[in-house]
């Protein structure tokens, strides 16, 4: 157990490197990013991570798991009845890749994230395996859900993710519940199918869990994910709630962001 809250406390140090880095950005860039968060999502169809977890923290106490006033919504002008958004965009890719691969960006507290879940479940289920799929979880710079991130990696590495992932989803939105001890993550694991065992040997191994949540804030960062959920094609193509038209068309999107030409294949 006491591993367990050693991992949480390199966890938030990293989250503090992670944002330290991205405030060194010029403000020329930073007001750019933002004018372009508020043109991406309304309101209510993305969470935002934030800049600054500490302030994002004070600003908003967190009761339970009330998302209503859990975390921050950018508010953005009603665009013009003629005007059309673009149902995804083009980025530069930051990393290689030798074959076609989904990536998609979420938190597992986030209730816009959980109404993607089931298109989520159901494509995958489809693809089955055709074309990687890669989840990549935030903890919304919130501490109290950093121990998610541990499940999650923990799970994929036992080979359980695709049974955990929506388990952890029902976890924090219907039961209304974390984690308390690495025996209380391992035996949810256990019931995903993992030996309880390994899946403690596995959360209590400080040096691999870090290296995994690192990896992933490395990869936010380049990409700059400012908000979630987003799902990228190829390293080279984004969409999310808002542009692709709703969560039961963001995987609609995903086939047509696979169909178009990209360095992968």
């Amino acid at each position: 157990m006491k591993n367990i809250y050693v991992i949480l406390m390199t966890l938030l140090l990293l989250t503090a490197c992670q944002e330290s880095q991205e405030a060194q950005e010029s403000k020329e860039k930073e007001a750019s990013t933002e004018r372009s968060m508020a043109a991406d999502k309304p309101a209510d169809s993305t969470d935002s991570v934030p800049q600054d977890p500490q302030h994002d923290q004070s600003k908003n106490e967190h009761t339970g798991h009330d998302h209503s006033h859990g975390h921050s919504h950018d508010q953005k002008e009603p665009m013009a009845s003629d005007e059309k958004k673009p149902p995804f965009r083009e980025i530069k890719p930051e990393y290689a890749c030798e074959k076609p691969v989904v990536i998609e960006f979420y938190a597992y507290q986030c209730p816009h994230c959980y109404d993607l879940e089931p298109a989520a479940e159901a494509w995958i289920k489809k693809n089955n395996g055709k074309v990687e799929f890669i989840s990549v979880p935030t903890d919304l710079g919130r501490k109290e859900f950093g121990v998610l991130l541990l499940v999650h990696h923990a799970a994929n590495k036992l080979g359980v993710l695709n049974k955990t992932r929506p388990a952890l989803f029902k976890r924090v939105h219907d039961e209304k519940k974390l984690f308390g001890s690495a025996d209380e993550a391992a035996e949810f694991l256990a019931a995903q199918g993992a030996d309880k065992k390994e899946a403690l040997k596995v959360l209590n191994d400080q040096e691999a869990m870090v290296a995994e949540i690192k990896r992933d804030f490395e990869m936010m960062a380049k990409y700059k994910i400012t908000h979630v959920p987003q799902v990228m094609v190829n390293h080279q193509y984004i969409t999310d709630i808002t542009s692709a038209g709703s969560p039961t068309k963001v995987f609609e999107r995903v086939d047509e962001m696979l169909a178009l030409e990209n360095s992968c294949k």
